[in-house]
């Protein structure tokens, strides 16, 4: 059935299933978040530390690629230095911007612990979290990095030309939709200055639907960055050969669930109300869309 199914077809599901989420979190924001919302939630805890990791890897692996692509090509000595210059500061880039959310969350975490706060409780729109000195996560950093080169490039050494070529524009794909994702996103959250469902006042006479801009204000739950993050997960079939079509159905559809279920731990962690989970969830799904449209790229030939 799914084989048969015309892209058409897909794209207006897709879409279908956008409109009555967002039509459910119109009318339904508040009250969700009211009835759902817990702080202590250990699960959606672990999310909000940790599920994150896809957009990091995204970047991360387009510098992987830069990289060995620029070795194995025939550029002039200095071109090749330069290139590989840029993928070496894609790939640190890809892995400090997730390690320093996740190490700030982290220590978040176990400080609500330690003072006997709602562990998933955090500030989440850049006021003062707790961070390791500078030195040690730069540390981590390049150990981090060291250990994913040595796997990613032991990978991509059995690529074929035509295969690296191909890998190479899901590589500026991926760098593409990410600088879309981290320019574009934050200016959304600044510019809609929508209250978080855990910084609603004893009425909850704050709380503004998510259609309404408010301008700066100091908050940012519209959309939700969580969800943008790791719905990125459905990149992932990417950079698997086209013709292992299980491997990249597989992957897909743990894109797909990884996202959701991202999505829906922000709704019960009261950080984001259920228009917002959507809303950040679709954001990627439509640049990823897009992106592999304009690319020529398929998620699942």
């Amino acid at each position: 059935m799914l084989k048969r199914m015309s892209d058409s077809r897909r794209i207006a599901i897709v879409i279908s299933i956008f409109v009555v989420l967002l039509g459910i979190g119109t009318f339904g924001d508040l009250a969700i978040s009211n009835a759902v919302m817990s702080q202590n939630s250990y699960i959606a805890t672990f999310l909000q530390n940790y599920a994150c990791f896809p957009v990091g890897v995204v970047i991360m692996m387009s510098g992987e690629i830069i990289i060995h692509y620029a070795v194995r090509s025939s550029q002039p000595l200095i071109a090749k230095v330069l290139i590989v210059v840029a993928g070496v500061g894609l790939s640190l880039y890809g892995i400090w911007y997730y390690l320093k959310f996740a190490i700030q969350y982290t220590l978040s975490s176990i400080q609500n612990v330690e003072h006997n706060r709602p562990i998933g409780q955090a500030n989440n729109d850049g006021g003062v979290n707790p961070t390791l000195p500078t030195f040690i996560n730069i540390i981590i950093c390049i150990v981090v990095f060291a250990i994913a080169t040595l796997i990613v490039q032991k990978w991509l050494s059995r690529k074929t030309s035509e295969e690296l070529d191909r890998l190479m524009r899901v590589a500026i794909l991926g760098v593409a939709v990410a600088f879309v994702y981290l320019m574009c996103v934050e200016e959304i959250k600044i510019l809609w200055g929508r209250v978080r469902p855990y910084e609603l006042n004893a009425v909850q006479d704050n709380f503004t639907p998510w259609y309404k801009m408010n301008g700066p204000t100091g908050h940012k739950s519209f959309p939700s960055g969580h969800s943008c993050e790791s719905m990125f997960a459905i990149f992932f079939p990417l950079y698997a050969s086209p013709k292992n079509r299980k491997l990249r159905k597989h992957l897909l559809i743990f894109g797909v669930a990884w996202g959701a279920i991202t999505a829906i731990s922000r709704v019960l962690l009261g950080c984001h109300f259920f228009s917002d989970a959507t809303m950040g969830a679709f954001i990627i799904i439509f640049l990823v869309f897009v992106g592999t449209r304009c690319a020529q790229l398929k998620l699942v030939d």
